[in-house]
């Protein structure tokens, strides 16, 4: 009743599109076209907007049958006013929250992407009001039983200084203490020219903690200089000091299912020198930290891991660009080390990148054994846009790989059509996931020696309404 009064009340308008696809893989038995049963999708959107409020709702089915079933895809009311918004949102990623220097809040970790945002909830912002800023998120997850609370508040002192704090909880509804929340405190300050000074430090509680732990254990902080320049040369430098039993699950960094940072303390320094009156920049990037974990085992006494990156990226005329660079990490488990090139070009009609990069040199070849890498490889990659026309586009890339007496590929290509209003189509062979993740840096296939071209055709018919 009351959204049948919102549409009659308020402009609305309705799109959306379809989508069929078609494909034929020759590991199917038998090897076919799926032309009599195609994967079908539609999408059906609704949007109603009036003096500051908006509602929108999308709607879908996908079948690949000839029958189907409509599903609620996402919708969200908002409304907004000066410098305040307010939304009531459901299944839609509405969960970045700042957190400059630890990076305390992850999208992906508090939206409950089980195969899709299935979070719902509310969320309040505001800025600029007396100097004030602040943001209120509250999610309930939807594949199983759970919330998520995160609130921040801060103040801009002019442009001297930045303050603020953050409170964020992820509640799993288990029996005892079965949640993890986290305090935080933010602090900016400019200090002279281009100089500032920024602070983050929070502490965690969390039902794996150590019961005897310390609260520095539980705590972690931060300290980062940024732009101090002198005649093109721009120099940053942090100290970090993570304690070994803060855990954070609205997190990456210190989740213990994902990147697991805790137990940590070191420095990190980068140095940026912009050639004068050259299209060239140099960058040196230092890290050393100490580390209680040997994922996933936690040690009896901390180890050192040093990691130095070299780079050289420059501009020639014609839309020519080079990067060269070079990585080294070393830690109780080996010297790893990489070099990388890279030459890119393009113009109004194609574009071209080519790559080359050498992986844990040295490893595996001599009296160098090691059981943690498949040894040194090489890998060539390259990735091509080329418009045939306005209408008609080629875009292919792929990746080969040799080391150790292997050799391995992956290779995708796409025909782009556009030539109708409100249409297009797509031709493709191969898998677009072993080089999606910048072609030879990704790990799919830099990593994985028994990659192979898949051999497999999709066509892909889209029109909007």
């Amino acid at each position: 009743m009351l959204l049948t009064l919102f549409l009659l009340m308020f402009p609305v308008n309705f799109n959306g599109y379809f989508e069929n696809e078609f494909f034929s893989e020759k590991n199917q038995n038998p090897v076919i076209w799926n032309l009599y049963n195609p994967r079908q999708y539609v999408e059906f959107k609704v949007t109603a907007k009036k003096r500051g409020s908006l509602f929108y709702l999308s709607f879908n089915a996908q079948s690949n049958s000839n029958s189907g079933k409509i599903y609620f895809n996402q919708g969200h009311l908002e409304y907004k006013k000066g410098n305040f918004s307010y939304v009531a949102f459901a299944r839609e990623d509405r969960y970045w929250v700042q957190s400059p220097i630890l990076f305390l809040i992850n999208p992906d970790r508090v939206k409950d992407d089980a195969w899709g945002v299935k979070g719902e909830g509310v969320r309040m912002d505001f800025w600029k009001t007396y100097g004030f800023f602040g943001t209120g998120l509250v999610s309930k997850f939807k594949s199983w039983d759970g919330e998520a609370y995160i609130a921040r508040m801060g103040k801009n002192f002019k442009r001297f200084m930045t303050l603020s704090y953050l409170y964020a909880r992820k509640d799993w509804r288990g029996s005892g203490k079965s949640y993890n929340d986290i305090n935080s405190v933010y602090l900016r300050a400019h200090i002279y020219r281009t100089i500032y000074l920024s602070f983050e430090g929070a502490s965690s509680r969390h039902p794996n903690q150590d019961s005897l732990a310390g609260y520095m254990d539980k705590s972690a902080f931060q300290i980062e200089m940024r732009k101090l320049t002198f005649h093109g040369l721009n120099l940053s430098a942090d100290y970090f000091n993570y304690g070994k039993y803060f855990i954070d699950e609205l997190s990456n960094k210190f989740n213990p299912a994902y990147d697991h940072e805790f137990g940590r303390n070191g420095v990190y320094v980068e140095a940026l020198y912009f050639v004068p009156y050259k299209a060239i920049n140099l960058l040196y990037r230092f890290t050393k930290y100490n580390t209680f974990y040997d994922y996933p085992v936690l040690l009896n006494k901390q180890q050192s891991v040093f990691s130095n990156y070299a780079e050289v990226y420059t501009e020639f005329f014609g839309g020519v660009s080079a990067k060269i660079f070079y990585d080294q990490t070393r830690n109780q488990k080996g010297d790893w080390r990489h070099v990388f090139f890279q030459i890119q070009g393009e113009n109004s009609r194609m574009k071209v990148k080519l790559q080359y990069k050498i992986k844990d040199i040295g490893i595996n070849k001599g009296l160098k054994s090691n059981d943690f890498s498949i040894g040194q490889r090489e890998l060539l990659g390259t990735e091509i846009w080329f418009n045939i026309t306005d209408w008609l586009q080629f875009y292919t890339r792929g990746a080969l790989g040799n080391g150790q007496g292997l050799n391995w590929e992956s290779y995708f290509a796409q025909i782009g059509f556009r030539k109708f209003k409100n249409n297009e189509i797509f031709l493709e062979y191969g898998d677009p996931s072993g080089t999606d993740g910048d072609i030879v840096n990704d790990p799919d296939v830099a990593d994985y020696p028994y990659q192979k071209i898949s051999d497999r055709i999709k066509l892909f018919v889209k029109f909007w309404f």
